[in-house]
């Protein structure tokens, strides 16, 4: 059989991590060995019964993880490199070409970067790699479109959309204990509706704008608390921008969690404020757990999102966007429509071994 290597630079569970375990878990003719950027994200790996490896992607230590990179794919007999996102991309070329090894790479984009639309140095750097890789995915069309838009070196050739994928009856098992332990542990109001979000506190997930205009509009939301799962760079200014507005009492934030599945079913309208994105796992996992959505209109999201399996907001209306949380968690006809057509909608369309068997033939083609 033979082996395929995920390249992985991060060390938390974010979209394309999620998305990463899903294809190793549901390989049928590849055997997936993953090289995470930490030994958190590899003992996740681990868990699931993946080999992987923690290597460190600081850049003073590159040609340190080159040189274990290329040990771990000559022991392995590696064929492939599916290198996810940018930083994995550069790596995974460089190892090839340093050593001389007999692999191809593939990189997949999980975003539609903003640098494309600029001429800065990411996009020098992207113009010069991009074509020298093997192969090219997107994770939809929206995110296909968007580089043959921005990349004069698009080859049209050499890329292929696929959109990301759920394995829907896996994920929405969620023991009835655990969720209790985790209203306990953050003291969630069972009398109040909760408006989660989970992902990264970066400036790439619009937080802090949404909680500025959300202040404006919080006399509308006192049956509500905003629920935020996850940690990032910004989340001390999240917390200081909650205490300025004085909305402290309205928030609840956790911080990084490893397992973030039993967070949906206490979840009543999940939201995602972002100002661009890929096509972002937690919207499929929150459509995988029946919870009506609202959301900016960015990157590959009108892909799932549309009139009847949820609200879709133009990108930066973030006063639009506070308003249509309010009719959405004000309005239950509503709301269960989007929850049970989403639902539908990605049991039908998003299924994950359809993924990995169309997966599996571009590996065969590079």
């Amino acid at each position: 059989m033979k082996r395929v290597m995920h390249i992985l630079p991060m060390n938390k569970m974010s979209g394309a991590e999620k998305m990463a375990l899903l294809i190793c878990s549901n390989f049928k003719e590849y055997e997936p060995i993953v090289i995470c950027g930490g030994d958190t994200l590899k003992k996740v790996f681990n868990n699931n019964s993946i080999d992987s490896y923690s290597l460190s992607f600081s850049k003073t230590k590159m040609f340190k993880t080159l040189s274990s990179m290329k040990k771990i794919i000559k022991q392995n007999d590696v064929n492939i490199l599916h290198c996810h996102d940018n930083t994995a991309s550069l790596y995974g070329y460089l190892v090839k070409k340093l050593y001389k090894l007999d692999v191809k790479v593939i990189s997949h984009i999980h975003n539609c970067y903003p640098f494309l639309k600029e001429e800065g140095i990411n996009k020098k750097i992207d113009k010069l790699l991009r074509p020298k890789y093997d192969f090219n995915i997107t994770c939809g069309s929206k995110v296909y479109d968007f580089y043959k838009k921005h990349a004069d070196y698009f080859q049209e050739s050499k890329y292929a959309k696929l959109s990301n994928a759920m394995d829907i009856e896996g994920i929405t098992k969620v023991d009835d204990i655990e969720i209790e332990k985790v209203i306990k542990q953050y003291d969630i109001p069972k009398d109040k509706k909760i408006l989660g979000f989970i992902g990264r506190l970066s400036e790439q997930k619009g937080i802090l704008p949404f909680i500025n205009e959300f202040a404006k509009q919080k006399d509308n939301f006192k049956d509500c608390k905003v629920l935020l799962v996850g940690d990032g760079d910004q989340e001390e200014k999240v917390k200081a921008l909650l205490k300025d507005l004085d909305i402290e009492d309205m928030f609840i934030l956790t911080g990084f969690q490893e397992d973030v599945y039993k967070f949906y079913p206490i979840i009543d309208v999940f939201f995602l404020p972002s100002l661009y994105e890929g096509l972002p796992m937690v919207l499929l996992e929150a459509m995988a757990f029946k919870k009506p959505i609202v959301s900016m209109d960015v990157g590959s999201i009108n892909e799932i999102i549309n009139i009847d399996t949820g609200a879709l907001i133009n990108k930066g209306a973030y006063k639009e966007l506070i308003k249509k949380l309010e009719k959405v968690k004000d309005d239950k006809v509503v709301a269960d429509k989007y929850a049970i057509n989403g639902y539908n909608f990605i049991k039908n369309k998003y299924d994950i071994k359809t993924y990995v068997n169309k997966l599996e033939k571009i590996y065969k083609s590079v």
